[in-house]
């Protein structure tokens, strides 16, 4: 048994030798085929390189303008003149790079983004739960969550300052202080200065009441009752009263809105223009009317919403959703239609001024197929596993789910089936088959080429660049002009 695996392995290091010495080229390309252990694909016309690893395991290429690398399913690397991005433990883990700034994100943990070119003044930040540190307005700021911390320019907020919360927290913005005591039960808004029409407290859930400049807020036994009014100086309001679940009232400039045990019946109605809706109940049934809309719904059997530039509807939801979105302005129109089944499944296409823009059809999980018609560009897969397009999901997993890719760009064609035993290159007059490293086929009528040889070059037969060759034991041994 020793003697038959020493043989064995012998055999295969002269195979690979050999293969590797007397591998095909010729002035188009060369290609190495030892699938699935190593291919290697150099384009010489346009200097570019493929190499695949262990099938889809590990894969780097090199292009004019782009260079990546992928180790699968763990990262994958982009580099662009303009750019780099790196795709680790998608979709968690992210980390892009420009030539003014990084960002770096491990989702929850992780996020951190900073500049490059070291201005005085630029906010960076970096979160590592549960610390957390940066620089803002030319301050810094940091802290370890929930014992105290500082953040600043987040949420809205010029200043957020907390101790063991949720036991204490203080807010400053441009013109109040808001201090927290047992988040979210007690808090108290101060102005910061005198003449500022900010202020108010709460003892959640029992009573609440603050002025927030053009805003008035008030609750009582919340969510039972609450009241909120918006005045501005311009004349604009709004005002919104809640006795939940009871009854909603809502009353504003533009519009007047009643609503009986949210979220079941509701009414709106238009003030300056026509429009009413009707729900009751919410959302089995709906009635819309508009100057410039119209709408109906019983669901979950039909429903649909039409107005002067778009139109959805729904059949049997989520069986079928249908979309549509016409835009037209002067010599200018664009058009789309979206079409899905069970939410997954989609045909959607898009037109401007009436030329074909893009065509997209994901029959889940079976096929996908997108094709952007600008660049004539084709890209097919089958399976189609992941139900969405993330373009880390797709490096890192996709090659590893998909049994057939095919991509068309221009004169090029491309085909792989189970992860590359068999491909199938195309460009131009240029046709290249190879089913692993049993047989290859090549043809190409521009460089006066017709060859096939099996196991990588072990025995070949043909004509490459307009001259005989047969080869044997990976050598040629006749050439002739």
């Amino acid at each position: 048994m020793n003697l038959k695996l020493r043989f064995l392995s012998v055999f295969l290091y002269i195979f690979l030798s050999f293969s590797l010495s007397f591998s095909y080229e010729d002035k188009f390309e060369k290609r190495i085929n030892l699938w699935p252990f190593i291919v290697y694909i150099h384009n010489k016309k346009i200097n570019s390189t493929r190499v695949e690893i262990i099938g889809p395991l590990i894969y780097k290429y090199s292009f004019h303008k782009e260079k990546g690398f992928s180790l699968r399913p763990l990262i994958s690397v982009v580099k662009k003149p303009e750019e780099k991005k790196v795709f680790f433990l998608s979709p968690l883990g992210f980390y892009r790079s420009n030539p003014e700034e990084a960002t770096f994100k491990l989702t929850p943990i992780i996020k951190k983004t900073w500049a490059k070119n070291n201005i005085e003044g630029e906010n960076r930040s970096f979160e590592l739960f549960p610390f957390f540190w940066g620089k803002a307005s030319d301050k810094g700021y940091g802290g370890i969550f929930p014992i105290f911390g500082i953040l600043r320019n987040k949420f809205g907020k010029q200043k957020i300052t907390f101790l063991f919360w949720p036991l204490y927290s203080e807010i400053e913005s441009k013109k109040y202080t808001a201090k927290n005591y047992l988040w979210p039960f007690i808090r108290i808004v101060k102005p910061l200065h005198k003449s500022s029409n900010y202020g108010g407290y709460k003892f959640w859930p029992f009573y609440g009441h603050f002025v927030l400049g053009n805003i008035e807020k008030k609750f009582i036994f919340w969510p039972f009752y609450i009241k909120t009014v918006y005045k501005a100086d311009t004349g604009i309001f709004s005002k919104k009263i809640v006795s939940f679940p009871f009854y909603i009232k809502e009353d504003t400039e533009t519009y007047h809105k009643k609503i009986y045990l949210w979220p079941f019946f509701q009414k709106i109605e238009a003030k300056k223009s026509y429009y009413k809706q009707i729900d009751a109940p919410w959302p089995f049934y709906r009635k819309i009317e508009g100057e410039d809309i119209k709408g109906f719904r019983l669901w979950p059997f039909y429903g649909y919403v039409k107005k002067k530039d778009s139109y959805k509807n729904f059949l049997l939801w989520p069986f079928y959703l249908h979309k549509e979105v016409h835009i037209h302005k002067n010599e200018w129109s664009f058009d789309e239609a979206k079409h899905r089944f069970l939410i997954f499944s989609k045909y959607s296409f898009q037109y401007s001024n009436e030329k074909p823009l893009m065509r997209e059809v994901r029959i889940w999980p079976f096929v996908y197929s997108y094709t952007t018609y600008r660049f004539n560009k084709t890209i097919s897969t089958f399976p189609s596993i992941l139900p969405i397009y993330d373009e880390g999901l797709e490096r890192n997993y996709g090659p590893l789910l998909n049994l057939v890719e095919y991509y068309t760009s221009q004169d090029y064609k491309f085909l792989k089936i189970l992860w590359g035993l068999y491909r199938f290159e195309k460009y131009r007059s240029r046709s290249v088959q190879e089913f692993a490293f049993l047989v290859r086929k090549i043809k190409d009528e521009s460089i006066d080429t017709n060859y096939i040889e099996f196991l990588e070059g072990l025995l070949g037969l043909g004509k490459i660049e307009g001259k005989p060759v047969v080869k044997l034991f990976f050598i040629n041994f006749i050439s002739s002009q």
